[in-house]
């Protein structure tokens, strides 16, 4: 896992945590945006220490919208106040030192307090300082709201223990940096094993919900971008904390047995979590190809509105899906490394990475089920063969960047929207051009009606039903108006030549084009 680590350490430093319903494109339940915390509870002590036994959940006003969340100042050790712009740029820096010194002088007192763990009051003060209190108590996520949103709170209660663990870390980093106290070192270092001991059950959490969750195949495609994120997020941070902030402890205070004992009890918790958490997110993309699969073929059709050709809802969900699985390529493809070392993967393509493999793989399976499953849903051909279209366009445009990265040639997205054209221009423009073309047709119109009136008309009904159909992307609309055009024009010109005629004024040429450039508006 040497590779996942150094890339883990890069990537939780550069970045904040980022919520996976963003990343998801929007609410697809119907919930909205981020989830609070509101606490209640009634008071217990300990040890002669008063404490409030606080269930966390997740609460909105009676709005409907979301209560604000209290911020807590003194969570952020690195956050500079606020300066005047005329104030010189070497007094900035010194007014951002005096504020750290000021916070790690807090710090100390708080070390001071904790005594060795005889004075749990300074642990959860500090840990209330860094927003995650809630960890020391029962903490409580509504599962019965769906996947989506329970994993939306997921993501909520996550972010406030990352951003704790990453001051953890700074905090550590800089107790160092200006003390060489040994006494109040080691003192320091039973203070963040306490704390970081304290904040692992939520990990634990996590997992068992993602256990949990993994045999709801309805649920899974919707709410598999989502929770990947966020195991992904907390296995990064867990990492961080395995890679700098033990060997900082380590070096700290050798000499004290017990703190030694602390730091080996939690360098094999972190090694553990890490590990369960990669299983969890290896049981996460398993899940979520089977699963989706298994949805889409017993009741795929359910959440597409009936005769609409625009984006289905799998299909949103499946971008959300790869774009997280790209955005966390070097973790994942460790993993992926893992399994095809197990036997647990089988990548088709030699030539490109085990991740790119899975995308590829789980890409083409859905729209593959999604073609076989959609056919039952469109009494008109024609429609369906225009849903198809539109669906593997948007994978297509979603994902080129990591088709073009990944070291794809051809994406076989384009092939199949070349044959889903074909077939559209085979089943709705071929019988429009039969009156024309068919000798046995034109002598069966040659008692009713000229073959010319016969193939005005049904261009005009084939034009006015399709006219309310929609293909929501610009460019594909302009290629199948124009392969229409390329099919239709050529064939009527001919026939007007052979019989030498003139075209009358609603099927000219030109009146034709016009028709079709009004197609697919919806």
């Amino acid at each position: 896992m040497a590779v996942a680590s150094m890339w883990r350490r890069a990537w939780i430093k550069s970045r904040v945590f980022s919520s996976a319903t963003q990343r998801a494109g929007g609410d697809v339940d119907g919930g909205g945006g981020s989830l609070q915390p509101t606490y209640c509870g009634s008071s217990s002590s300990a040890s002669g220490t008063t404490y409030t036994t606080t269930t966390v959940t997740v609460s909105f006003d009676s709005a409907g919208g979301e209560r604000s969340r209290p911020f807590n100042s003194s969570m952020l050790l690195s956050t500079a106040p606020v300066v005047d712009e005329n104030v010189e740029e070497l007094d900035v820096a010194k007014v951002i030192e005096e504020g750290r010194v000021r916070k790690l002088k807090h710090l100390m007192v708080l070390v001071v307090e904790f005594r060795g763990g005889n004075n749990l009051a300074a642990l959860e003060k500090w840990l209330s300082e860094l927003d995650v209190s809630w960890v020391l108590h029962e903490f409580k996520i509504d599962e019965s709201a769906g996947s989506i949103r329970m994993w939306r709170q997921f993501s909520f209660f996550a972010e406030s223990w990352i951003l704790a663990l990453q001051d953890i870390n700074e905090s550590v980093s800089r107790c160092f940096d200006v003390t060489s106290r040994k006494p109040l070192a080691s003192e320091f270092v039973l203070l963040v094993e306490t704390a970081v001991l304290k904040m692992l059950p939520f990990v634990d959490a996590i997992i068992a919900a993602a256990v949990r969750t993994s045999d709801r195949p309805e649920a899974i495609a919707a709410a598999a971008a989502q929770k990947l994120q966020v195991l992904i997020d907390v296995s990064d941070a867990l990492s961080m904390a395995s890679e700098e902030i033990l060997p900082l402890l380590s070096s700290s205070s050798p000499c004290i047995d017990s703190t030694d004992d602390g730091i080996g009890m939690m360098r094999e918790h972190l090694s553990t979590e890490l590990a369960k958490l990669d299983e969890a997110i290896w049981d996460t993309m398993v899940d979520m190809r089977a699963g989706t699969l298994v949805w889409m073929e017993d009741n795929g059709r359910c959440g597409h509105p009936c005769g609409s050709s625009d984006i289905h809802k799998v299909t949103h969900s499946i971008i959300s899906y790869t774009e997280v699985l790209w955005a966390n390529y070097g973790s994942l493809n460790c993993i992926l490394d893992g399994a095809y070392i197990r036997g647990e993967f089988k990548p088709h393509n030699q030539s490109v990475s085990h991740l790119a493999n899975l995308i590829m793989e789980t890409v083409c399976s859905i729209e593959d089920k999604l073609a076989r499953k959609s056919q039952s849903w469109f009494p008109d051909e024609s429609l369906w063969f225009l849903f198809l279209i539109n669906n593997a366009c948007f994978m297509l445009q979603k994902l080129q960047r990591i088709w073009r990265l990944a070291g794809f040639p051809v994406p076989i997205l384009t092939l199949r929207i070349d044959d889903y054209i074909n077939g559209y221009l085979i089943v709705s423009w071929v019988p429009v051009l039969r009156c024309l073309c068919d000798p046995a047709t034109l002598c069966c119109f040659a008692r009713t009606s000229s073959p010319l009136k016969q193939f005005e008309s049904t261009f005009h009904k084939t034009c006015a039903m399709q006219k309310l159909w929609k293909v929501p992307d610009p460019n594909m609309k302009k290629r199948i108006r124009k392969a229409i055009v390329e099919k239709v024009i050529p064939v009527l010109t001919q026939f007007l030549e052979d019989n030498s005629i003139s075209a009358p004024p609603g099927v000219t040429p030109k009146k034709l084009e016009e028709m079709l450039g009004e197609l697919f508006e919806g």
